[in-house]
């Protein structure tokens, strides 16, 4: 099969091993390197993974029929509040309640919501469908 990933054909070996429950040293073992090379290898790959979800996200934003931008500082219950009346605004019924929506956005901000503050700007899509895009 050909590789068709943003991923090189070392890292999806190694990722595979990760897998199925091999240690680094053993993989540096069978590629004949050394621990802190599969580190490496597996530290990268997964920094490729991210970056190719977040274009996947970005992608479904720009579908998206609402988008809001978030600025540095802003509460979360004012994202909840925003995200909901931009939705009622273009009449799309969010899937989320107020708990659900601060939960996700908290978790898809990776690192970006503390103590219930924005610590840097966001980008929010709310798709057709009801659901919320946080980039």
């Amino acid at each position: 099969m050909k590789n068709e990933t943003v991923l090189t054909g070392r890292q999806i070996e190694v990722l595979k091993l990760r897998k199925d429950g091999l240690s680094q040293e053993e993989i540096a073992e069978r590629f004949k390197t050394t621990k802190q090379n599969i580190s490496s290898i597996e530290r990268t790959a997964w920094k490729k993974i991210e970056r190719a979800e977040n274009t996947i996200k970005f992608v479904k934003m720009l579908k998206a029929p609402a988008w809001i931008e978030i600025k540095e500082d802003t509460s979360i219950d004012s994202i909840v509040g925003r995200i909901y009346a931009k939705a009622d605004e273009r009449k799309i019924r969010v899937i989320y309640d107020g708990v659900s929506l601060a939960t996700k956005i908290r978790e898809d901000a990776k690192g970006k919501i503390r103590h219930r503050t924005a610590l840097a700007k966001l980008e929010i899509g709310i798709t057709g469908e009801g659901d919320v895009i946080v980039l």
